[in-house]
């Protein structure tokens, strides 16, 4: 783990932190998978945190002023009204058991906490891509719940998924989005990023995509019919801080009622490619679409 990680996470945890791992919930060291060009970096003391997604010597999650909780890759239970703010620290920063590591997969678990408790396997695969599995397991009912990834990528990129537009709603602040080609898309322009905002959509193909310095970071998961959607979320969530340099790019699963005991399954495709030089990254630009839904098209034939 680099020292402005360990710094970061000593001074969020404290002594909780030094007793779990002392107790043996939590492994104090960053795990590290890998395979070809492909590399994931796992932080079980803070939140079992994605902390590096790096494709050769290129990290995607590297933020150019990390501080606080703003980092990495984290999950929340959806909807928001569950827990309203801060996230539930059991499943957004405190320390994750490691129950299993390999050079190329890890499986994580929380303690539970508001009444759910989450675990988490990563898996890498061939071709640039990697499985992200979690599961929500509860000790209480839950008359709805989701599943919601929320990674913090730098705020220099564009964003852009395919979507059914009467669904896009500006829920905070102010978002400077277009749609063009039934597609929403966010470009990380100097003014638009110094803004707070959020935008949440309903996709309509179950991907959301980061072109960023020269590399495709998709995620790609279960689709979700508008009427399965958490209340007052999208499947689709974009949130830029307007302070700090980062934008979120948060995925959610359709909404469950869930009793004492039951369990959500559900899994995020991360994929990451080179764009080719000669592809003009842009927003409403049909040559990205088209490459885009290549790459998940080969991700899906992939053995």
């Amino acid at each position: 783990m680099c020292l402005h990680r360990l710094k970061k996470s000593a001074a969020a945890l404290g002594l909780s932190a030094l007793l779990a791992t002392a107790n043996g919930l939590a492994d104090d060291t960053s795990i590290q998978l890998s395979k070809g060009s492909l590399h994931l970096a796992l932080d079980p003391a803070y939140g079992g945190r994605i902390t590096e997604l790096r494709f050769g010597d290129q990290d995607l999650l590297a933020l150019p002023q990390p501080g606080g909780n703003n980092f990495g890759s984290t999950f929340w239970l959806s909807p928001q009204s569950l827990w309203n703010w801060p996230p539930v620290p059991e499943h957004d920063s405190a320390p994750y058991a490691v129950s299993a590591k390999s050079a190329d997969s890890a499986t994580l678990r929380s303690r539970f906490g508001a009444g759910a408790r989450v675990s988490k396997t990563i898996t890498l695969n061939s071709g640039h891509s990697a499985t992200v599995h979690y599961r929500i397991d509860t000790d209480t009912d839950f008359p709805e719940v989701a599943a919601w990834e929320v990674t913090r990528v730098p705020n220099r990129g564009l964003a852009f998924a395919p979507v059914t537009t009467d669904s896009v709603k500006t829920v905070r602040g102010q978002v400077a989005y277009t749609l063009e080609n039934d597609t929403l898309w966010l470009p990380m322009e100097a003014d638009a990023a110094l803004v707070e905002g959020k935008v949440i959509a309903n996709g309509s193909e179950g991907w959301l995509a980061y072109a960023q310095d020269g590399l495709l970071y998709l995620k790609v998961y279960p689709k979700v019919a508008a009427k399965n959607m958490a209340t007052g979320e999208g499947d689709i969530e974009l949130y830029l801080s307007g302070e700090k340099p980062y934008l979120e790019l948060e995925v959610q699963s359709a909404a469950h009622n869930l009793k004492r005991g039951e369990g959500l399954d559900w899994a995020v495709e991360w994929l990451v490619a080179p764009i080719p030089a000669s592809l003009k990254v842009h927003s409403g630009s049909p040559a990205l679409l088209e490459f885009t839904r290549q790459q998940i098209s080969q991700m899906a034939s992939s053995p």
